[in-house]
């Protein structure tokens, strides 16, 4: 299995969260192959790690990610002395005394990644923040996973552009508008109620993955009226974005609701839509 992906708004908001609600010195993506480990993204804290940084491989024996899929525990504090981490080699290696990892799977079951922590000290992860971490983990899976699969690998061409494998795709689009909506231009109904009172950094962060994932879920009908856009207007996928966007903020609407307009009115002519929109039915 094989796990390359560039930056990505998604990617980017769940290694945040997952790096304050943690507070470990490194978080990172785990890629997987039969015989390899990857740091595939990584995200580091107030001091430089010697020896993890994204992009470096080991054998997969020799992780600690490798000893979490086979059984071992999802966290410990004292990995020296942990049978079931203190052999690792990586472990050794770069002093690790704290790790917490929970596994990335596609729609079909299988591993695909891991998104984990570590520690030189000793960091406690009690059971609310493992829940968090797992809910994150999903969000992923949920979201990414389609684009996680052998041999698929997203980057950002020499010229600028995206590619899927050996394809361009629009998926810079898909970029932009999840970043929109994470961004906050965008907060769709159905989202979590507000918390009267004082609340713990875990409950604000359980909160922040509830949004990330009602902004995910929004995506889709964003997409999909930019899809209408394109073809009613014979124009670039980021043409029709940017023209969405537009319209909305000079008309005080919310891109999700005039997107759910542009959808319908695929399918019902007699659906209003300002004339910027119109185009051809």
């Amino acid at each position: 299995m094989t796990l390359e992906l560039s930056s990505h708004p998604a990617i980017d908001a769940v290694m945040s969260t997952a790096a304050c609600l943690l507070g470990m010195e490194i978080v990172f993506l785990g890629g997987l192959t039969r015989d390899t480990f990857t740091f595939e993204r990584v995200r580091v804290g107030n001091t430089e790690w010697p020896g993890v940084a994204a992009g470096l491989t080991a054998a997969r024996t020799d992780s600690l990610c490798h000893r979490l899929l086979a059984g071992a525990p999802s966290r410990t504090t004292d990995a020296a002395n942990d049978p079931a981490y203190r052999d690792a080699p990586k472990r050794e290696e770069l002093g690790i005394r704290s790790y917490v990892g929970v596994p990335i799977c596609d729609p079909s079951g299988q591993v695909v990644a891991t998104l984990c922590g570590i520690d030189r000290g000793c960091v406690d992860v009690d059971d609310e923040t493992l829940e968090v971490l797992c809910r994150l983990a999903d969000v992923l899976a949920t979201h990414l996973g389609p684009l996680m699969q052998e041999g698929l690998v997203i980057q950002r061409s020499a010229e600028g552009g995206w590619s899927v494998g050996e394809h361009a795709v629009g998926d810079l689009t898909s970029a932009m508008v999840l970043a929109d909506l994470l961004a906050g231009e965008l907060k769709p109904g159905a989202r979590p109620a507000k918390v009267d009172g004082p609340v713990d950094e875990v409950t604000k962060l359980r909160i922040s993955v509830q949004q990330l994932e009602h902004a995910l879920a929004a995506r889709v009908v964003v997409e999909q009226a930019i899809g209408v856009l394109t073809e009613r207007q014979h124009s670039s996928p980021r043409q029709a974005f940017e023209r969405l966007r537009k319209v909305a903020r000079s008309r005080g609407r919310k891109v999700h609701d005039l997107s759910r307009e542009i959808v319908k009115s695929a399918t019902d002519p007699a659906v209003p839509l300002p004339p910027e929109l119109a185009g051809r039915r």
